[in-house]
């Protein structure tokens, strides 16, 4: 009928109009004349406008007020046949207020008072009955609050002087009006459309709004009603979370927060402050709670996360780093972006809070302090303390808070392992990293026996690990893996000099052996530059199993020279081993080194060298250089992965056999044998578990990711460490280093297929919402493939396989959307992320100033933060784009809704879950809601809002579409309306 009907208005003309208008107007003055009552007006009209033809082409209400305001009094009888007009859709609602609103004889009071009455007739019954109505309506109601601010305005400057009885009620009846607009859902929506529309006529309506204030206060004689103030201090403050706010529920943060710093520190433990920071945003909006909890539950989340990583000291060596490191410098990072400070400028108000709060954490803390022999939270708070943060009174306040709890655990045995990593082992190895640095950096020739020195040194005990935690965390691993290769180099060159003494060959040795243990640990793409040139990269790139993929073994061996094997095994096989008297080079027994053992392997094979001589060559090789029986071991790791299952056991016994226990005459003969051999056996059994993968995780196992960490199937294993988190609550790190094994192994469509199906087992609420955080977080080990797989192989059989879609129902329906929401606002923020990142990043200069390396902490920390903010408040201010996959990922998922929506009314469960994910995805959200929801077809809410009512409000319609585009207001406006009219519907 609609469409019709503007077809129809199209081809009128203006004199067809204007003729129209005047037998209008000819018809009132007769109806007038006549005494016609409503009912003849209602039959008579229809002479002039066809069926399904609006009076409002026509100006029909502008013509009926005009008549019936002609005198000092409203003529009833006329202002019936508006009513009548209204009721039988001859008029629309928005044309009526309008009409009224341009009525400015306010000297004809009652005139304005049947116009006020004749406003309350119908003020509960204002909606759209057409789809060209429904923009005009917000400027409607924005012109009759306008108009009645006017009314009041003017009665008042008018009480008492003229007639005081008819004022009062005038201004008792504007504000009545007023009231009654501001308390309805719908009409205060609309008019904050209106605002975003035309805010110079909002700011209009705020001005009158101030000159009444002004007035009432002026106006001594006047007893305003307390209302009146109230809705005057509503329209002036149209804010859209206190016009129409989605009381969220705050969840508990525990499981989230814990869970996704347990994977962000094995999965990026040198992450920039922006990155993570943007991720505890990221979390907090999700989640709706304050600063104050947010570093609270952080802090609480490193705790428990420290107290699992005691029984391993190079766990707690990364954990200790990150605690008592990073994470004062995430703090003052998120509060200089968005905290509050004291009145005095003191301290950080949420800050002292978060420790107010950790405090009730009593168990916990006193468990930490025992395991690590140190106060937890005054290691923690000194470091807030330098960076201003925490005042020096708050530090002595939350001093004397755990004195008592502290002289209580200093009565009790250590609980820490021996060797074990507290703050004060972290803090001192961060000025140690700082002078080995610097030390590197200088000339190598003055500085290479204090250097081989102090390398030995630190590679017994916890040492080695503690210095490489606290050069991650404060990313500058990389930096001194390069210093590192040009020792390296340096030592290499050294030691290749004629009659070079062998301790020459030992420094190039023990830093091999370092760089080898930190590019297993860290992986070559995270600490070395692509196209290094050194010795050792090439021998990575080469020879050097990455990530559990071995290089072949024939290609290893096409490096080999074959003149320098048979001089290498003529050495070796004479019973006093040496190469003094050789021109062959440390980086030639490495190059080589495979082809003989090759040889020696073969020879063994056949028989021809006896068990005793194969023992004594493979000793002579480690006591020259324990780096070969690393390149020796990596070759024959290679092979074994490639030769039948029967010949796997003489190469497997030849690695066993470097792996033996040092002999007391190579301890006490051989310089730092007993540290080179530490780290040798560290590099080997790492390559040999990639080959043979023990059968039970053991405690001790090195936590390699890529392998397959046990022989049981993969889905016992997922099985096994799931129950140990529904056990737990929370994610132990254990869990986390396997769960990202089985990810490697397995890849993202099967982890999330898997997670998802333990998590909708769970029937209570509390379960579902804890175990959705615990997923989350696993995500993030590579949240944009997780969240692929999820939107576009896993959710969709959910929606259209018949089977699955009975787990539909609530409430596994909402943590369903709930966790879709998540991962789409998690990948999300990783591409911003990601992208300010990759904009700032550089290469490490090995020429920049020592000095600014090596300066104090909070001096670096306050500029990094200074430059980061600015990054992040630019990313804010900036349009944000959404990126591939995610982009596709969601286009194709609301075609997917498009199609499953319902029609007609039809209520699925698919609908269901439409409009969970929808309402989510506005809560958690918030500012960035429309982002996500733009690509959302303009048809998906006016089918939900048919089949569920009920489930809709005008907050969740308000924050579905960008309100800054006419597109935006124009949708919103429709779904408003609708759902008006869906309410006001008889039952």
């Amino acid at each position: 009928m609609f469409e019709t009907y503007s077809v129809k208005m199209v081809k009128m003309d203006a004199s067809n109009i204007t003729s129209k208008t005047s037998s209008l107007k000819a018809l009132i003055l007769k109806a007038w004349r006549e005494r016609w009552t409503d009912i003849q007006w209602g039959i008579n009209i229809k002479t002039i406008l066809p069926r399904g033809v609006s009076g409002d082409l026509y100006n029909l209400a502008d013509c009926i007020l005009q008549q019936a305001m002609v005198g000092c009094g409203a003529n009833q009888l006329v202002i019936s046949y508006l009513k009548h007009s209204l009721a039988s859709h001859l008029v629309s609602y928005a044309a009526v207020l309008q009409r009224i609103a341009k009525f400015d004889a306010f000297h004809k009071p009652h005139c304005i008072a049947s116009l006020l009455e004749f406003l309350e007739s119908f003020l509960d019954s204002i909606t759209c009955r057409s789809k060209m109505e429904e923009e005009v309506l917000a400027f409607a109601v924005s012109s009759i609050i306008l108009w009645l601010l006017q009314v009041y305005h003017y009665s008042l400057s008018k009480y008492p002087s003229s007639n005081p009885i008819q004022s009062q009620e005038l201004l008792e009846k504007s504000t009545s009006l007023l009231n009654a607009i501001v308390h309805s859902d719908f009409l205060l929506a609309m008019f904050y459309l209106a605002k975003q529309n035309d805010p110079d006529e909002y700011n209009e309506v705020t001005k009158k709004c101030q000159e009444i204030t002004t007035f009432m206060m002026m106006n001594t004689q006047f007893k305003a009603p307390v209302t009146i103030h109230e809705t005057l201090q509503k329209i002036c403050n149209m804010d859209i979370d206190k016009i129409a706010p989605l009381n969220n529920k705050t969840e508990t943060v525990t499981h989230c927060l814990e869970a996704l710093i347990a994977v962000n520190v094995l999965a990026n433990p040198s992450a920039d402050m922006q990155q993570l920071s943007s991720q505890l945003l990221m979390v907090q909006r999700l989640k709706s709670y304050s600063l104050s909890t947010l570093y609270c539950e952080l802090i609480r989340a490193c705790f428990i996360a420290l107290n699992d990583a005691s029984k391993d000291a190079s766990k707690q060596a990364i954990w200790a780093a990150f605690t008592f490191l990073k994470l004062p410098q995430v703090i003052h990072y998120l509060h200089n972006i968005c905290g509050t400070t004291n009145k005095d400028g003191e301290y950080s108000t949420e800050v002292v809070e978060a420790f107010e709060k950790l405090l009730q954490s009593t168990p916990l803390l006193d468990v930490v302090d025992a395991k690590n022999s140190c106060n937890c939270v005054m290691s923690l708070l000194d470091p807030l303390v330098k960076l201003n943060v925490v005042a020096e009174s708050q530090l002595a306040y939350f001093n004397q808070k755990r004195e008592t709890k502290d002289s209580m655990l200093q009565k009790l045995e250590p609980t820490g392992l021996q060797g074990s990593v507290p703050a004060y082992f972290v803090t001192r190895a961060e000025p140690t990293l700082a002078g080995i640095l610097k030390t590197m950096g200088g000339d190598f020739h003055k500085t290479q026996d204090s250097l081989h020195a102090m390398l030995c040194q630190i590679v017994g005990g916890t040492t080695l690990d503690t210095i490489l935690a606290v050069a991650t965390v404060e990313g500058k691993l990389k930096l001194f893996v390069s210093r590192l290769i040009k020792f390296n180099e340096f030592a290499l060159i050294s030691a290749s000099e004629k009659n070079a003494p062998q301790s020459k060959v030992y420094i190039f040795d023990i830093s091999f052996l370092i760089l080898c243990s930190i590019v297993q640990d860290y992986g070559a793409e995270a600490v070395l530059d692509e196209n290094g040139d050194s010795f050792f990269e090439q021998w990575v790139r080469e020879c050097m199993p990455q990530k559990g993929v071995h290089k072949s073994p024939e290609q290893i061996l096409q490096k080999c020279d074959s003149q320098v094997i048979d001089i290498f095994i003529h050495h070796l096989s004479a019973p006093d081993f040496d190469f003094k008297n050789t021109n062959l080079k440390p980086h030639d027994l490495c190059i080589n080194v495979c082809g003989v053992i090759k040889e020696i392997l073969f020879a063994w094979e056949q028989g021809s060298i006896s068990a005793a001589d194969l023992k004594r060559m493979l000793d002579s090789l480690r006591q020259k250089m324990a780096s070969l029986a690393v390149c020796a071991s990596s070759w024959l790791c290679a092979y074994v992965n490639v030769v039948h299952q029967d010949a796997i056991l003489k190469p497997i016994n030849i690695i066993q056999q470097f792996l033996s226990a040092p002999s007391e005459v190579e301890l006490t003969q051989i310089d730092n044998f007993k540290e080179r051999a530490i780290l040798m056996c560290q590099i080997i059994r790492k390559l040999q578990y990639d080959i043979h993968p023990p059968s039970v995780p053991k405690a001790k196992t090195l936590n390699l990711s890529h392998y397959i960490v046990s022989k049981q199937p993969i889905l016992e294993q997922l099985q096994s460490v799931w129950d140990d988190i529904k056990t737990r609550g929370y994610l132990h790190i254990d869990a986390t280093h396997i769960i990202e094994s089985l990810l490697n192994t397995a890849g993202p469509v099967w982890l999330v297929t898997n997670l998802l199906k333990q998590t909708l087992k769970f029937r209570y609420q509390d379960d579902l919402d804890r175990s959705v955080d615990i997923v989350v977080a696993i995500f993030h080990l590579d949240i944009e493939k997780c969240s692929q797989a999820l939107l576009l192989y896993v959710l969709p059989q959910y929606l259209y396989n018949a089977k699955l879609c009975n787990e539909l129902v609530e409430p596994q329906s909402a943590i369903l959307a709930k966790l879709c929401v998540y991962c789409i606002y998690a990948a999300l923020e990783h591409s911003i992320s990601r992208k300010v990142t990759t904009s700032r990043k550089r290469r490490h200069d090995d020429t920049e100033d020592l000095d600014a390396i090596c300066s104090s902490n909070k001096v670096r920390r306050l500029n990094d933060n200074t430059s980061d903010a600015l990054y992040y408040s630019q990313g804010q201010s900036m349009g944000i784009i959404i990126k591939e996959p995610l982009q596709s990922a969601l286009e194709m998922l609301f075609k997917s809704f498009s199609q499953l929506a319902g029609k007609n009314g039809d209520v699925t469960p698919q609908t269901q879950f439409i409009f969970e994910f929808i309402s989510y995805a506005v809560q958690c959200g918030q500012d960035r809601a429309q982002v996500v929801l733009q690509k959302m077809p303009s048809e998906i809410v006016p089918t939900l809002i048919k089949a569920l009512p009920d489930n809709f409000n005008t907050g969740l319609i308000l924050r579905l579409y960008d309100l800054s585009t006419p597109y935006g207001r124009k949708d919103t406006a429709r779904d408003l309306c609708l759902l008006r009219n869906m309410r006001l519907r008889p039952e």
